[in-house]
């Protein structure tokens, strides 16, 4: 028995400085490297146009929105979609203002950054800040957001949104509930002593 706990303790330990090996590795493997800049020559033009582009959204000013994003802009996580290009974000946009009406803080946080290479190559401006949807009867849901807009020659050319998406069906009363119960595999947890 001593013997097995041993084994246990080593086996354990070996986990223990693996995970701490990953950790450190983790950095070195990541896929943008430390020349990443939060300073680069475009930056307050960019923040501009990210900003107008946010308050496009906000009133329904179509015309805004193409004029600021590419002609092929991409705009990822919106609703239940995985994306949507520009004419189909304005559809759905559009469709939403028949049943609410956004209402975007206007304390958000803006942040401009310029990735040197690799799959996130480019400039962005990221954004955090607070929505509120307000409906006809007079209901309001609010919740926090995020939206990184990548750059490409001073337009937009994709747009990714991030939202607790739950939180706005709840507020709408409906119930979220699993597909199945999962039943407990209690082997799986068992630690012997």
């Amino acid at each position: 028995m001593k013997s097995r706990r041993r084994m246990e303790k080593k086996i354990l330990l070996l986990w223990i400085v693996a995970l701490g090996v990953l950790s450190v590795y983790q950095p070195v493997a990541a896929q943008v490297d430390d020349r990443t800049s939060l300073d680069f020559p475009q930056e307050e033009e960019l923040i501009r146009t990210a900003k107008e582009t946010v308050e496009a959204y906000e009133t329904g000013n179509w015309e805004t929105l193409r004029k600021n994003s590419a002609v092929d802009a991409m705009f990822y996580n919106l609703g239940s979609y995985d994306s949507l290009n520009l004419e189909k974000t304005i559809a759905y946009w559009s469709k939403g203002r028949e049943i609410a009406t956004p209402v975007l803080d206007k304390d958000g946080v803006w942040l401009g950054i310029s990735v040197p290479e690799g799959p996130r190559e480019g400039n962005w401006i990221l954004h955090w800040g607070t929505n509120t949807l307000r409906y006809p009867n007079g209901e309001t849901i609010s919740f926090p957001y995020h939206v990184a807009l990548k750059f490409r020659e001073n337009k937009v050319s994709q747009a990714h949104f991030y939202y607790d998406n739950n939180r706005i069906i709840r507020a709408l009363g409906y119930e979220i509930q699993p597909p199945f119960d999962e039943e407990q595999d209690d082997s799986l947890i068992k630690i012997e002593n």
